[in-house]
């Protein structure tokens, strides 16, 4: 008798996303949402490499056309039953602006809400409906001058105010100068932002009590304002010390496809810091495919991978390639009803997208094909629902 497995799903809680990079963790987010440098492109980190096998599903709130709802079902599978699944709608207003973002499951619901006025975003909550914890709400407001620019900024939990970011400065040309911010729930001296410009370069400093500098952050723009050359530096037996030096390579799509990090000692908190070497990146956009390949700094390949990618640059597949050349098999953990043990058993996993006349994808299924023959295995189903103007 063929043996019935049950594929394994634990649910992850994570911070709700919301107008594509926002998060309703206000001490997190508000730095990186507030008027600033040239953000930088993501880096190959350590935590890359941790997660290249998984695959998982980037959830954003990017819909081209006329959209007013959205509606998406998130059903994890198994072989003989089905798990429990995650409601999100998403609302937006006649600008295709996120207005209100709810998500539903069995922890619990959770609504996010923006306000809008004059084309600025002055407000966002979010309310927390916790199975378990209980209900709470957390909260950001945007203040502006006469000219539009972000002046003010305070997000906090409840009535309590966790955090203010105050005095915000910018040149003639209007691009910002600096701020202060006051840790509202703990307390203490506040912490300066100064923004500097020379040239191409950019230079984003944080200083602590008595103005003495705890970072530092110096950007090489090249001609299309994108970050070329980055240098990081913080505090390292009471001097300022440089961390790391990374330099970057796009194409024409703005997309990095080298990034190369000079030598410099990794260790504890360093988990989202570039690693030491090469990275290059080729993209096929006709076969919509790619190749990433990382060496060390003697020249060793370390990893080579492949992977595919949908009509948004979302990964569909990634195989890590082995010295030979061949593709390693991805694993999957299964609970195996003989032994009522978790058991990993090996496999390609890949994405299959189903798009509509706006190009929007409508359903998005994850599949594990195990080794050796054998169905392959539906494991994850998310399904979109868009109405339009």
């Amino acid at each position: 008798m063929k043996k019935q497995w049950l594929l394994l799903f634990v649910p992850a809680v994570f911070p709700v996303l919301t107008l594509g990079q926002m998060s309703t963790l206000p001490a997190a987010q508000a730095i990186a949402e507030l008027p600033g440098p040239p953000k930088n492109p993501p880096i190959f980190s350590q935590m890359t490499v941790i997660l290249q096998g998984g695959l998982q599903f980037g959830d954003t709130t990017t819909i081209k056309g006329p959209v007013a709802e959205a509606r998406r079902v998130d059903q994890p599978q198994s072989q003989n039953q089905s798990s429990e699944s995650r409601v999100t709608t998403l609302e937006f207003d006649e600008q295709a602006r996120l207005k209100k973002r709810i998500n539903q499951d069995m922890f619990g619901t959770t609504t996010m809400t923006n306000v809008f006025r004059d084309g600025k975003l002055q407000s966002q909550t979010v309310d927390y409906q916790s199975t378990k914890h209980g209900n709470w709400q957390e909260w950001q407001q945007w203040s502006y001058d006469e000219h539009g620019r972000v002046s003010d900024f305070r997000a906090g939990r409840g009535k309590a105010e966790w955090n203010h970011y105050l005095n915000f400065k910018y040149d003639v040309d209007g691009r910002p100068l600096g701020y202060e911010y006051h840790d509202s729930k703990i307390g203490g001296p506040p912490t300066l932002t100064e923004i500097s410009y020379s040239g191409n370069k950019v230079t984003l400093s944080r200083l602590g009590e008595s103005r003495h500098k705890f970072f530092e952050q110096v950007q090489v723009l090249d001609e299309k304002g994108r970050v070329a050359d980055l240098r990081i530096s913080d505090l390292s037996g009471g001097e300022l010390t440089l961390w790391y030096h990374v330099a970057f390579k796009y194409d024409d799509k703005s997309r990095v496809i080298e990034q190369q990090t000079d030598p410099f000692k990794l260790g504890s908190g360093d988990d989202y810091s570039p690693i030491p070497g090469k990275l290059i990146v080729h993209y096929d956009d006709e076969k919509s495919s790619g190749e990433q390949k990382f060496y060390d700094t003697d020249g060793k390949l370390l990893l080579h991978a492949a992977f595919q990618y949908d009509h948004e640059g979302i990964p569909t597949k990634l195989q890590i390639i082995d010295e030979s050349g061949k593709k390693r098999t991805d694993s999957e953990s299964f609970l195996n009803p003989e032994t009522h043990k978790v058991e990993s058993r090996p496999g390609t996993v890949e994405w299959e997208v189903a798009y509509d006349g706006h190009d929007n994808w409508t359903e998005r299924k994850r599949w594990f094909t195990p080794v050796g023959g054998g169905d392959r295995i539906l494991m994850r189903s998310i399904k979109q629902t868009i109405t339009y103007r």
